[in-house]
């Protein structure tokens, strides 16, 4: 054979798509058909294997590698055929049995996740029902506004659907989110007032409401005694000069700090108590101490030290243009 016609199959075959996309057979092809050779043997029927462990299309007769990285495209579930019954049988039984237990799983698992669902929201509505009814009455016994009652359900609802309660009895909370509402409204009230009402523990009040106070980042200041002067004078039947008198007072104590340390309730007490002697409206400490609800001699402790600086407290400015108001008739401590 000539060298011309060695070079022509050489040709031929780098002129060849890869092995991948050819189908290879040891039957004779038709003239037209693509059929790959061996670059070395040039065997006219070519005897190639494949070798799927190392994905490699080689030569049966010289060993030569004709083409590499071919994909197995074989299926990887065995004929039906090769299989005996017992081993279609267990098989169809273990992935039915898988397939089982995979569905009871997830039937189970949303089954409990439903009732845990349906148990946290009917303890939610139970918890709020008893709220709004609790905080509706005691916002009626106590006289306040509309506003102070939705007011307090809206702080409760936010602290039962964020569980900011953890830890907290239901009660404490309920009277928290009132005292917070007052403050709110503008209408405050003491802890005493709200542990009265809702029978409450104050120390119960005083925790739970620095923990729902920086919990619901809500603007509660702290409450002054002019807040509280209004009320008390009303419920002491004090006329508004009284009222105003005190007021007055209140301020000028404030300037000089002479009530210093003590609480806004038992200031609001004492200069009710000179004020309603200055004007000619004497009320006695008893019942100013029933009304603001402190004793007697923390009442009489604080008049002490406005009695003692009653010269530089008492000027023309809070005694006011009532004729009647003179500072002899101040009883002496």
């Amino acid at each position: 054979m000539s060298t011309a016609e060695l070079a022509a199959p050489r040709q031929a075959i780098l002129a060849q798509p890869s092995a991948s996309a050819i189908g290879y057979s040891r039957s004779s092809t038709p003239a037209n058909a693509i059929t790959a050779l061996c670059p070395d043997c040039r065997n006219v029927r070519p005897n190639l294997v494949h070798d799927f462990g190392s994905g490699e299309l080689m030569c049966a007769d010289c060993n030569s590698v004709v083409g590499k990285r071919l994909i197995d495209s074989r299926s990887t579930q065995p004929r039906a055929g090769s299989m005996s019954p017992s081993d279609r049988d267990a098989g169809d039984l273990a992935r039915n049995t898988a397939g089982t237990h995979a569905m009871l799983a997830r039937a189970m698992r949303s089954r409990t996740q439903s009732r845990l669902a349906a148990q946290k929201c009917e303890r939610h509505e139970r918890n709020l029902a008893k709220a709004y009814s609790e905080i509706d009455s005691a916002c009626v016994t106590m006289d306040l506004p509309r506003g102070v009652a939705q007011t307090a359900s809206g702080l409760f609802k936010r602290v039962e659907l964020e569980n900011l309660h953890r830890g907290k009895s239901i009660d404490a909370v309920i009277a928290t989110c009132i005292f917070l509402a007052c403050r709110q409204q503008s209408v405050p009230r003491t802890f005493k007032e709200i542990c009265s009402l809702t029978r409450v523990p104050r120390k119960g009040i005083g925790r739970t409401f620095k923990h729902l106070k920086e919990k619901l980042g809500t603007e509660a200041g702290p409450m002054s005694s002019d807040d509280l002067m209004a009320r008390f004078c009303a419920n002491l039947s004090l006329l508004s000069t009284a009222q105003e008198c005190a007021i007055r007072l209140n301020q000028m104590a404030k300037q000089r700090d002479t009530l210093a340390g003590k609480s806004p309730v038992s200031a609001a007490g004492a200069c009710i108590y000179m004020a309603s002697h200055l004007v000619g409206q004497p009320r006695d400490t008893k019942v100013i101490s029933q009304v603001a609800g402190v004793s007697e001699v923390t009442l009489k402790n604080s008049y002490k030290l406005l009695f003692a600086d009653r010269f530089h407290l008492i000027t023309e400015q809070v005694l006011g243009e009532d004729p009647m108001a003179s500072m002899e008739a101040l009883p002496f401590p």
